[in-house]
């Protein structure tokens, strides 16, 4: 039964059905949106309380069709659009952090990002899926990739652990290649004993036939958020243009491992001790070519 759009208002994304139409302001822009694979919508991050019938009460509306990624997104009374290729998608990326959670599409021109209540994370996983789908069928992975034993999953602190539990639930296939836990390093030239080390994030270095899988412990949006966070991050073999590891400038003992897509750069960091992680990244380097 349709419920007004006030009446529904709350944290959750809503797929777009007779009982959850287009909001108002969205409705003009979207054409045929029965053609498309999935359509949803996306809430401003207000309390409900705050919540008036006259508002208007979504901040996004994203759908995919046949060939094509496309996102409304509201600026004031206005809406703006940014259409994707699927063809030049090259990486997903999940992030959350108690309710907060952003998603964002990486393409051939850059990345686009959208934030959502955790409470409807489930739906987001199901725009991941979808576009990982669209991954070439084919077995992608580069010639050389080492396919060494890797380290033992149980070695992985339990944070990270649980997302590996959680991605096989989902069926997403993987192999661990190199784990480093979370860790912290001091600014370069800081020796002052009352200095704070900087904390960075805990990574798990995986992949498939089809992708390279990043999970973290979360890389944060802003200093200090490591810590109850997390974070999937899938790029297909193909968009993965090429991978340097480098020692950092600004932090002692700490390596800096950048992959580089059509569209930009994802970085993980490590300290230099973590001899295994390291030299799996390195035969990686060696065998991924633009």
């Amino acid at each position: 039964m349709r419920v007004s759009e006030y009446d529904a208002f709350g944290p959750w994304v809503y797929m777009i059905d007779e009982d959850h139409p287009l909001p108002s302001l969205f409705a003009p822009c979207v054409e045929n949106p029965e053609a498309y694979r999935m359509l949803f919508k996306i809430p401003r991050n207000i309390e409900r309380r705050k919540a008036t019938p006259d508002m208007d009460l979504y901040d996004y509306v994203v759908g995919v069709d046949a060939d094509t990624i496309r996102i409304w997104s509201r600026k004031e009374k206005s809406v703006e659009s940014v259409a994707i290729p699927l063809r030049e998608v090259t990486g997903v990326r999940l992030y959350q952090r108690f309710l907060q959670g952003i998603c964002t599409v990486y393409s051939q021109t850059g990345q686009t990002s959208v934030g959502y209540n955790t409470a409807s994370s489930e739906v987001l996983w199901q725009f991941l899926e979808l576009l990982r789908a669209e991954y070439p069928a084919e077995a992608t992975a580069p010639a050389g990739l080492p396919e060494g034993a890797g380290p033992r999953e149980e070695t992985a602190e339990i944070w990270l652990y649980n997302q590996m539990r959680d991605l096989r639930e989902r069926g997403i296939a993987f192999h661990l290649d190199a784990c480093q836990p979370c860790w912290s390093a001091v600014k370069t030239g800081r020796h002052f004993p009352w200095t704070k080390p900087e904390e960075f994030a805990g990574t798990l270095y995986l992949h498939n036939e089809r992708e390279f899988l990043l999970l973290r412990s979360g890389k944060p949006e802003k200093k200090g958020e490591q810590k109850y966070s997390a974070e999937f991050t899938s790029v297909p073999w193909t968009a993965l243009r090429g991978v340097s590891v480098t020692e950092s400038t600004d932090y002692e003992d700490c390596v800096l491992v950048d992959f580089q897509l059509p569209g930009g750069t994802l970085r993980t960091e490590l300290p230099s001790a973590n001899l295994d992680a390291l030299r799996f990244l390195k035969e990686l380097a060696s065998c991924v070519h633009p």
